[in-house]
């Protein structure tokens, strides 16, 4: 029988690439999300829809719910529990709470990983980010913005309840993806600028970021699963690390990859940057997971993703 795993988030964008990886890796994936299929709509169902096609996906299923425990305990058995989902709503907003997010973040965890444990689960693996205290490498070490302050205290919270249940834990630190399905943050701009025949500003071309593409993101977390149930260690941590450039270049990157792509003069106008909010470097440090992945199919599926919001004035 295939290894099965729980896997929360799996409607975001990095969540929709995990999961397809997992499959793809031969897992049974189990996809509880936490709303209603209808309240889904534009590129978030675009990955409902996706998510279904590599996971057994249910709805009305929140992180600590009775109706998440009544199927774990009908699930038959599970391996592992990936807890991906976190409150992330308003994130960029100085004034985000990362108390409350922890609350949110662990409702129900202690109920939750019982019940896992039970259903067979060795291992919990959680998603953690390189803006967490700790991570990220460079001169700052501390956690970076309030939503890195809960991610910090997200993961303390975890390895102590993972640990006391008697499971593994396993931390998968995630830098600074992109890929189709993204959110509407800086690939956005780029490719709206570029469509409308436009030069599009990067306002931050000196902040030194780890640049990793969903698909290697995918790949690496299926390769940590299959590491970590393999191994006797307590507790275990990944930190895939991709293309570590300043912003600016990542930019002129992406931006010879779509010109190639669609015909378009694709250029970049990099700000003199003098503020710097964030440290200035921030990045993973293994670069061994997910190696030999398909850079170009990649690229073309990236590109031809944003064409395709553009035909259909999504972009807009």
């Amino acid at each position: 029988m295939a290894t099965r795993i729980l896997l929360t988030g799996g409607s975001s964008f990095t969540g929709v690439w995990i999961a397809e990886g997992l499959a793809a890796a031969g897992f049974e994936v189990i996809a509880p999300l936490l709303r209603e299929r209808s309240a889904y709509e534009g590129v978030r169902l675009d990955r409902v829809q996706r998510l279904e096609r590599c996971a057994r996906v249910t709805f009305n299923r929140p992180f600590g719910s009775e109706a998440l425990l009544a199927d774990i305990r009908a699930s038959g058995g599970l391996d592992v529990l990936a807890h991906h989902a976190a409150h992330i709503t308003g994130y960029r907003d100085p004034g985000f709470d990362p108390v409350d997010a922890l609350a949110r973040n662990t409702a129900g965890a202690g109920a939750v990983l019982e019940a896992v444990r039970e259903a067979g689960a060795r291992l919990v693996v959680l998603t953690g980010s390189v803006f967490e205290a700790g991570e990220g490498g460079g001169d700052e070490p501390g956690a970076v913005t309030p939503y890195g302050l809960s991610k910090t205290l997200t993961s303390a919270a975890f390895d102590y309840w993972t640990r006391a249940a008697g499971l593994r834990f396993g931390r998968f630190v995630i830098p600074s993806p992109y890929g189709a399905l993204e959110e509407r943050r800086f690939g956005w701009h780029l490719f709206r600028s570029w469509f409308a025949g436009e030069t599009p500003l990067v306002r931050t071309p000196l902040y030194v970021r780890d640049h990793l593409a969903a698909a290697r993101l995918a790949k690496a977390y299926a390769e940590y699963v299959v590491q970590a149930l393999g191994s006797e260690a307590q507790t275990s941590v990944a930190r895939p690390s991709g293309w570590i450039a300043p912003q600016g270049e990542f930019a002129q990157r992406v931006a010879a990859q779509a010109a190639r792509r669609l015909g378009l003069d694709c250029r970049v106008e990099l700000a003199a940057q003098a503020v710097f909010e964030e440290p200035l470097v921030r990045v993973n440090d293994q670069s061994g997971w997910g190696a030999n992945w398909d850079e170009d199919a990649f690229w073309d599926d990236y590109v031809a993703w944003y064409a395709g919001l553009h035909q259909s004035g999504a972009l807009d």
